[in-house]
């Protein structure tokens, strides 16, 4: 029995309109996290046309290179579907009829009230020797066959149903088959500093070369992945977290996988809300809405959308003929008077001589305002979530105190 570190794992996606892009292959992505946490070494990632030989080449050098191949898609009725045809042609294996599967199939068009095409007939033969991997959800029955060496399954191109064999069989047969030993992943999220810069800091990091290092670049964020084996414990893990947080000088927003599970800035902005039981009410103008898009409605009470900056100044009593941070403060600190939630935050701009944008953020609370200011150049659409994840971001300092 293989352990799952040292077992090599291939996602195989099958079809015309996968290699197009016409249809966007969210099912490997779904698999590969699944691989991961399990612990497998995720060697490639294979996009194949409906084409026979293609197919079947595909197979053997899969064969040769990986211990599992998880596969989606060609196991339908139409001419174009030649999934299983091309596993029986790699591995010199007979089709047979599965009476099973052609009987859930057949209930299935039963419940629809449908009748049942004789092309369906096709998706009950399945490979001798193979096991079949029921289908409760759609009408292609899955299966899982063996190479020479790799262990293939075979799931639909639906998304859903691909779904429900992994968790119903799949998942289980791999825990059964190979000695698990998942990894464990640690996400820091960071905004305000580059993938670049994140990079040069861990350059200058002494990290062992079993912790696998990658990087996620993204507006706004930037994400810093390390991938522990599971020998490390959490005194060595958290160790490499307080050196990296520290390198990173401040940019990290959160830890994901160590003690909290953190999706992103507006994640971690919702948690914070609702562990301190806090309601907002928001002015903005420069993020178009992009800020309160962000935010629950569950704690969210007041969003207003002003994005002319003579809108906004006119809510002062003296109209200033500046904009600066001091202006946002006092604007915030009128608003929040009104009490309408526990914080207020407001979003002030000015349109700067280098085709860019001053942002002005300001939050005002009980007790006292926090603010910041960053100017902001590029396409309008970057300009607007740049300082929607600004506001985002000064909220969660202000939550946390800092």
């Amino acid at each position: 029995m293989l352990s799952s570190t040292t077992a090599k794992a291939i996602i195989l996606s099958q079809g015309d309109e996968v290699i197009t892009g016409a249809l966007v292959d969210s099912n490997a992505a779904f698999l590969a996290d699944h691989c991961r946490t399990l612990g497998f070494d995720i060697v490639r990632h294979i996009t194949v046309a409906d084409d026979m030989a293609e197919l079947v080449q595909v197979l053997q050098d899969i064969d040769g290179m990986a211990d599992v191949c998880l596969c989606t898609g060609g196991l339908g009725p139409t001419q174009d579907d030649l999934t299983t045809e091309a596993f029986s042609k790699a591995f010199n294996v007979d089709l047979v009829l599965d009476d099973v599967a052609l009987k859930m199939m057949s209930d299935f068009f039963a419940k629809l009230n449908m009748t049942m095409a004789a092309v369906n007939h096709k998706q009950a033969l399945l490979p001798k020797d193979s096991t079949r991997i029921d289908n409760h959800w759609g009408t292609a029955a899955g299966f899982m066959g063996l190479g020479q060496r790799c262990r293939f399954y075979f799931m639909p191109g639906v998304p859903f149903e691909m779904k429900q064999m992994m968790d119903a069989f799949v998942l289980n047969d791999l825990r059964e088959q190979f000695n698990i030993e998942p990894s464990r992943l640690i996400t820091f999220r960071s905004i305000g500093m580059g993938e670049s810069d994140i990079q040069q800091a861990v350059n200058e990091m002494n990290i062992d070369p079993d912790i696998r290092i990658s990087f996620r670049a993204g507006l706004p964020e930037n994400e810093l992945k390390l991938l522990f084996p599971n020998t490390y414990s959490d005194q060595q893990i958290k160790h490499y977290i307080d050196d990296i947080e520290a390198v990173m000088r401040g940019s990290v927003f959160a830890v994901d996988g160590f003690n909290q599970t953190v999706s992103g800035l507006a994640d971690c902005v919702d948690q914070l809300m609702r562990e301190k039981k806090q309601s907002l009410s928001v002015i903005e103008t420069i993020s178009q809405g992009g800020l309160a898009a962000q935010c629950h409605a569950d704690w969210l009470v007041k969003s207003v959308v002003i994005p002319q900056r003579s809108g906004i100044m006119s809510r002062l009593d003296n109209e200033p003929l500046y904009t600066d941070e001091s202006i946002a403060i006092k604007l915030a600190q009128k608003e929040h008077a009104k009490h309408t939630a526990e914080l207020t935050l407001v979003q002030l701009f000015e349109t700067d001589d280098d085709a860019g944008v001053n942002v002005y953020t300001a939050i005002m609370g009980a007790q006292y305002p926090l603010s910041s200011s960053k100017t902001v150049r590029g396409r309008p659409q970057r300009q607007q979530i740049v300082a929607a994840a600004m506001a985002l971001n000064l909220l969660r300092k202000y939550l946390l105190g800092l």
